[in-house]
């Protein structure tokens, strides 16, 4: 009957061995046709042994040649040898009745263990040819064929500690030869990639190669798994491969993995056609004038200047140019990332051509969205999409139904966590970096990584790189330290001097790698100058005394902005405002006061942003005054324009991205008294020091303790508050380096005056510690292009400890039957936050069955497990806060 490579329990249907690897392999030699990923494979395949290192783009690799891609082919071909030994092919083999055996049936063996116990069998590994090719094709097959394997989304680790295991798995049985299909397998590759054989030169010994070649295998497994495409067959077919690459080439690119040559009827890429503008801002000018042979990018530009825009236009450049096809817009949160992808997915509209089929796809776990449509998940694996698309459609959404394909997406919009879950040791890390590996990389708001973040980005961006890549980094208020990392080849790379770093201009435009120095480039702005009023108020924890400022504001006629470092704290604004009568000047959502965070529902999140934008956007502006209270939310990805900022103390960073808020559009028409930008900034009434007890000022964000904080940098702080204090007013963008260099570079926070004294040093050195710790932790935990690919490697069970690290700690409640919300919506998805649950987050049966139940007026009580959360108008609250 022959060794099966896929058995379906339900209906006992079997797909021969040599005919599942015949559908891998064929999906491989259809990726590799795509120039975009064969042009990465050979940079790999030149990369240095010790850790490739960029060249310029006229120096990178063309293609691979055919007999290394053909040799590659097979190695996939032979992703599943493991299956050949009898104890997994006879798991589901039942010993007829009444007939006794003459020895026991074979213990369960799975597959990868198969393989790896296959190389201490000399029988086997010389009947399938394995000595052979690792004699003729020289020292990289070895690697290889150990990246192969790890084609589940793990390297194959050491099975056993003599890495032998049952000797009679390898011995016929009830049917089952092994040494046969060993042998099937090898007459078969040679019949059906006869190139391979063929004289040729050695495949590279190559680490990168191995790791990319890892990652290509893992999505060719997956695509030549699909059974709806690739339809089970029993019998031997000499020809079966002819078959396997008929189907191959429709999966592939219908999948959209095959996408080379789009750019070929392109729309026009200016700013007139993609976005309505007349003419390209500055940085949008500048960027779309930068040598496309320089794969690294840094724009600092302040917010509202147009960065989004200028990131689609890199992207058209190096499209046009067939040195990337396709884009992947990566942002700190999940809120932005929803707000971002309708603005790139409607630019990318107009200028990828219709009959390309891509739909930008949101990149956040839990959601299927592609373009405008959505999906529901069905079962484990399959997701049903409400517009009830076509089989061309649906097909072309596949990247878009799990978190480990968002990366392999022509088009997406999502979180920078899974940019960084390809540069940690988790499971399907390399899927996702050889998924990434075409795709312009864009990480917007670069500055708000922590130590751990940054440095897992720092190594995902040098693998990206080393192997002809593209990425462009974006920020408002990147400190010297943070820019010099991204920049340097080197882990270890050291700040210039905090005068040397004031005297970087600003906004720029930094070229980096492609062999060349890294050369920073000002950008001319002409007259967009801001000049903005700084005061400081010491009512940080007084929530009435700044609900009676900001009412008296809109009272006045002002559209007031008031941002706060907490969810609970900017609660208590919005309860003081509304006890004060304020209600009618307060955001609203279906005539109900209401504020912004991210403690709603997903659903009323999207009518939150839409309500904000109204009252504070750039045009349709309602008259009068207004109130719109929130948190870091609206920071980000959000158009909206403020007549007076009221703030929180916070980093000069993250305050500058806030004031970015505050008059933004000059054309708006403001009403008296409110001509010129006013910030408002909040302290604490006995000063910043109050919070170095790791007590006092936790609740408004501000310090560190055991479990951390928000900002916990309270000398950046305080340097902060110093910058208001001496400088009244704020000329923007003018000032923006001095500030962000002032009160964020570890020489100058090191010295600050008047914080000499014990408890100011240490918690700066509790700061720096914990700074160095995550960085530690990171180094651990990171996966690293230059590690040699064999059964040394191995990937610990870190994944959850890993994610949680990323911010993925919550648990997300999806109802099983949506609830009328308190705007009077369905609402049914809720994103918690992990230390609501005190160490003990609900298991999986207490999600599955979270319930929703009517509670006071129109709020609603979330009872998961034995824990009860109250939703109203303000958000979700736990019931004993």
């Amino acid at each position: 009957m022959g060794a099966w490579g896929k058995f379906d329990k339900a209906s006992g249907r079997r797909h021969r061995l040599e005919h599942h690897c015949a559908d891998v392999a064929a999906c491989f030699e259809e990726l590799l046709k795509d120039e975009v990923l064969s042009r990465r494979l050979a940079a790999a395949a030149a990369a240095e042994p010790e850790g490739p290192a960029p060249g310029t783009a006229a120096e990178m690799p063309g293609r691979l040649d055919p007999n290394t891609a053909a040799r590659l082919t097979v190695i996939a071909f032979l992703h599943d040898f493991g299956k050949l030994n009898a104890g997994f092919q006879l798991q589901f083999e039942q010993p007829p009745a009444g007939k006794k055996q003459g020895r026991r049936k074979p213990a369960l063996v799975k597959h990868i263990t198969g393989a790896l116990l296959a190389f201490h069998q000399r029988e086997i590994c010389d009947t399938l040819g394995l000595y052979r090719m690792c004699e003729e094709w020289g020292e990289g097959f070895e690697g290889l064929l150990y990246a192969a394997l790890a084609h589940h989304g793990r390297p194959a680790g050491r099975p056993t500690r003599t890495g032998k295991g049952p000797a009679d798995i390898w011995e016929p049985f009830a049917g089952c030869d092994p040494l046969a299909t060993a042998r099937l397998l090898n007459e078969q590759a040679h019949r059906w990639f006869p190139d391979a054989f063929a004289s040729g030169p050695p495949l590279p010994d190559t680490p990168a190669l191995a790791h990319l070649f890892a990652g290509t295998v893992a999505i060719a497994d997956q695509l030549g798994s699909k059974e709806d495409d690739f339809k089970y067959e029993q019998d031997p077919d000499p020809d079966y491969i002819q078959r396997a690459r008929r189907i191959a080439a429709r999966v592939v690119q219908g999948t959209l993995f095959r996408r080379a040559g789009w750019n070929t009827n392109a729309a026009a890429a200016d700013v007139r056609s993609l976005f309505g503008y007349a003419a390209p801002r500055p940085c949008q000018r500048d960027v779309s004038a930068a040598p496309t042979d320089r794969p690294l990018l840094i724009l600092e530009s302040e917010t509202g200047s147009g960065k989004t825009e200028a990131a689609i236009l890199r992207f058209a450049a190096l499209w046009r140019e067939g040195l990337v096809d396709g884009l992947y817009f990566a942002v700190p949160t999940r809120a932005a990332a929803k707000q971002l992808h309708v603005r790139v997915g409607k630019a990318l509209t107009r200028l990828i051509p219709p009959d390309a089929q891509v739909e930008t796809v949101l990149a956040v776990p839990g959601y299927h969205r592609a373009g405008d449509a959505e999906g529901e998940r069905i079962g484990r694996f399959d997701v049903f999409w409400k517009d009830e698309p076509d089989e061309r459609t649906r097909l072309a959404r596949w990247s878009a139904e799990s978190a480990r394909k968002f990366l392999a997406s022509p088009a997406a919009v999502g979180t920078v966590d899974q940019v960084l879950l390809a540069g940690l040791r988790v499971k399907w890390a390399h899927f996702r970096a050889a998924s990434l590996a075409r795709s312009l990389l864009v990480v917007d708001e670069v500055h708000a990584s922590d130590a751990y973040m940054t440095r897992v980005l720092r190594g995902v961006l040098q693998g990206h790189l080393a192997i002809g890549g593209h990425a462009l980094l974006m920020s408002a208020t990147l400190g010297a330290e943070a820019r010099s990392g991204f920049v340097s080849e080197s882990p270890r790379s050291s700040p210039p001097a905090p005068e040397d770093a004031e005297r970087v201009p600003y906004p720029a435009l930094t070229l980096a790698r492609g062999g060349a120095p890294p050369e920073t480039r000002a950008i001319e702005t002409g007259d967009s100058s801001k000049s903005v009023k700084m005061t400081g108020e010491p009512i940080l924890e007084d929530p009435n005394a700044i609900a009676t400022a900001a009412l008296a504001a809109a009272r006045e006629g002002a559209k007031v902005l008031v941002i706060r470092n907490t969810v609970t704290s900017a609660q208590a604004v919005f309860e003081a405002l509304t006890a004060q009568g304020g209600e009618d000047v307060v955001l609203k959502v279906a005539e109900r006061p209401t504020l912004h965070h991210s403690r709603f529902a997903a659903e009323d999140r999207h009518r939150l942003d839409e309500a904000v934008e109204r009252m504070l956007g750039k045009t349709d502006r309602p008259r009068g005054g207004a109130v719109v209270i929130g948190t870091q939310t609206l920071e980000q990805s959000l158009d909206i324009d403020a007549d007076l900022l009221i703030t929180d103390v916070c980093p000069v960073d993250v305050l500058l991205q806030r004031i970015g808020r505050l008059h933004r559009h000059r054309e708006t028409s403001r009403p008296a008294g409110f001509g010129e930008p006013r910030c408002c900034v909040l302290l604490p009434k006995a000063g910043v020091e109050a919070g170095l007890d790791g007590k006092t000022l936790m609740g408004h964000g501000l310090g560190t303790s055991e479990r951390g904080g928000i900002y916990e940098n309270l000398l950046s702080v305080e340097a902060t508050r110093r910058l208001i204090a001496d400088h009244p007013r704020w000329t923007i963008p003018a000032m923006n380096r001095m500030l962000v260099e002032r009160a964020t570079h570890p020489d100058v926070l090191s010295k600050l005056p008047g914080t000499e004294d014990e408890r100011w040093q240490q918690h700066y050195r509790t700061v720096c510690g914990k700074d160095g710790a995550r960085g530690q932790q990171a180094r651990m935990h990171e996966l690293t292009r230059a590690e040699k690919f064999d059964e040394e490697l191995v990937f610990p069970d870190i994944d959850e400890r890993v994610r949680t690290r990323l911010g993925e700690d919550g648990p997300r409640i999806v109802l099983a039957n949506p609830v009328r919300g308190p705007f009077g919506k369905e609402v049914k998805t809720f994103n918690l936050p992990a230390y609501w649950f005190r160490g003990a987050l609900p298991t999986k049966d207490e999600i599955a069955a979270a319930r929703a139940e009517p509670g006071h007026d129109d709020d609603l009580l979330l009872r998961i497990g034995d824990r009860t959360l109250i939703y109203d108008r303000a958000g979700v609250r736990r019931s004993d806060a």
